[in-house]
């Protein structure tokens, strides 16, 4: 489902819960012109009703020609730009909307709408609490700032405490039960979240959402074979997948002797490189293989999955070029292999390793790691993703790791992909001197796997790094938040993608010092005296 329909799904089902006012504004219509503004007022509540948005608008904007401080037309004309696809117009609307009623909650909640639209995560949670504290039992609000608080800013004890919110609220609306869902999952209750979206899908079996929030409570419990048909959903719910025009056939796991087949990329680097695990799978089926990725992985996958031709990822004009030049027959998407290759946990068992660094390049780490001298050499990495990526939940200050760091018998190299100066000029003199931090390593990605592959230990946060030192089959150490992802299981202190990657979780959310003791201890025991 593209952004435009993801808005339509959080947009209230009915004109009066939409902030669609069944009857005129606060004024009683009088003779002559506003009996003329009425008649236009109420066309466009038809036409929007109708899901004529053009219409409607030309009806409010009509009716605004005479009433020009109607705070309700110019909110409803805000909620038909937004349905029209016209983001920015709809917040001009619904500004105007507030300027003439500051009180007005759900222009500020239909104003969250649109700053969502253009992907203002930041904006769109400010208009939603301030919809909040005019309006504290505005259960679409809850809702809305619960998605956006557990799936995109990391917040996720706040943001369930808003899903549940709504849950007291509209403990019938199928949406909340929806999110509902996906905050069992995460919170390690996955059976209930599974049980809630069977039942969800009973009575709404086009629900998108709650398919694919079914899948992800299975694929979190390790069901794999029921999971990966309703892992498909993620093409059609709201999220971040891309839908791509591309002309060719759906693979669907056939032999291909004389086809090649496109795999094309979705989703962010980890995922790719996590996927990817299947395309020498699919190359035993195939004649052969397009394989897109993102431009950073380009080299790294070229080098691993020869002979198959990889592509960095591009226009759906220029691959579709690509794609007939190399005798493309069929297309999948990346994310849609392991539903082919990976029925079950005894199917990933011989996959990794499966990435290749450059020889000469880990040759070259290697020795200057070896210069360092005697000692085991550790990469870390502290903050993982971004505001969009649940990063705040991903991360800790790096000062946090002094138990870690203080290990004498061990040389830290930092692998924290951005501006990690800061942090590591304000470690004590002592730690400061043993963590090394060699950008030229970090700007190239190919050169990343390179230093990785050179590296005795990896212990990082969750970030694209666990996928690149599982699939290279180096040793990681992960340090996993008590609401984590899908992909790290409900428990235990292993995953299927990666045999060398041993996960150290969270027991309470935001509370990192049991992990990073632990961990301090384990590297004392792994070092050499």
């Amino acid at each position: 489902m593209n952004l435009r329909a993801w808005l339509g799904s959080l947009l209230p089902r009915t004109s009066a819960q939409a902030g669609i006012p069944t009857n005129a504004a606060q004024e009683p219509p009088a003779a002559g012109v506003f009996q003329e503004a009425r008649a236009a007022f109420d066309a466009g509540l038809a036409a929007y009703a109708a899901q004529d948005f053009p219409v409607a608008i030309d009806c409010f904007n009509r009716a605004l020609k005479i009433r020009h401080d109607d705070a309700d037309a110019h909110n409803n004309l805000g909620l038909s730009y937004l349905s029209a696809g016209r983001a920015e117009d709809a917040t001009d609307a619904f500004v105007l909307a507030l300027h003439f009623r500051p009180d007005f909650p759900q222009a500020f909640y239909n104003m969250a709408l649109a700053a969502l639209a253009a992907r203002e995560v930041v904006e769109c949670v400010r208009c939603l609490e301030r919809a909040l504290k005019l309006n504290p039992d505005y259960a679409a609000a809850h809702n809305t700032l619960g998605y956006l608080l557990t799936h995109q800013t990391g917040d996720f004890e706040r943001g369930a405490g808003h899903v549940r919110a709504a849950m007291q609220l509209s403990p019938e609306d199928p949406d909340v039960l929806c999110n509902y869902s996906a905050v069992l999952a995460q919170e390690g209750r996955a059976a209930e979240a599974l049980e809630l979206c069977e039942s969800l899908l009973a009575s709404h079996p086009a629900m998108h959402e709650a398919r694919l929030n079914r899948a992800l409570a299975l694929l979190k419990l390790g069901r794999f074979g029921q999971a990966w048909p309703d892992y498909e959903a993620r093409k059609l719910a709201r999220g971040n997948y891309v839908p791509r025009a591309l002309p060719f056939p759906e693979w669907q796991g056939e032999p291909l002797p004389a086809g090649r087949l496109l795999i094309y990329a979705e989703q962010g680097l980890g995922d790719q490189i996590m996927f990817a695990s299947c395309v020498p799978d699919a190359l035993k089926l195939t004649g052969g293989c397009l394989v897109e990725c993102a431009p950073a992985l380009a080299p790294l996958f070229a080098r691993s999955f020869e002979p198959a031709e990889v592509v960095a990822q591009t226009t759906d004009d220029n691959l579709v070029r690509s794609a007939r030049v190399a005798g493309v027959t069929c297309q999948v998407a990346i994310g849609s292999l392991p539903s082919r290759f990976r029925q079950c946990r005894a199917d990933f068992s011989a996959a990794a390793p499966y990435l290749r660094a450059a020889p000469a390049r880990r040759a070259y780490w290697k020795d200057r790691l070896s210069a360092l001298g005697a000692g085991i050499k550790v990469g870390i990495s502290w903050s993982g993703g971004a505001l969009s990526t649940r990063g705040a939940s991903r991360s800790l200050p790096l000062a946090e790791w002094a138990p870690i760091l203080c290990e004498e018998q061990c040389h830290f190299v930092s692998l924290q992909y951005g501006d990690a100066a800061g942090q590591i000029n304000a470690l004590p003199a002592t730690q400061r001197s043993r963590l090394h931090d060699w950008r030229e390593a970090i700007e190239n990605f190919d050169e990343t796997a390179a230093l990785v592959d050179a590296l005795d230990l990896v212990i990082t946060v969750q970030t694209a790094l666990v996928h690149l030192a599982g699939a290279l089959g180096k040793p990681a150490w992960v340090m996993v938040p008590a609401a984590c992802e899908w992909r790290y299981g409900e428990g235990g202190a292993t995953m299927p993608w990666y045999p060398t990657v041993r996960l150290l979780r969270q027991t309470r959310p935001g509370e990192w010092h049991a992990v990073i003791e632990r961990i301090a201890h384990d590297l004392l025991t792994l070092a050499p005296r």
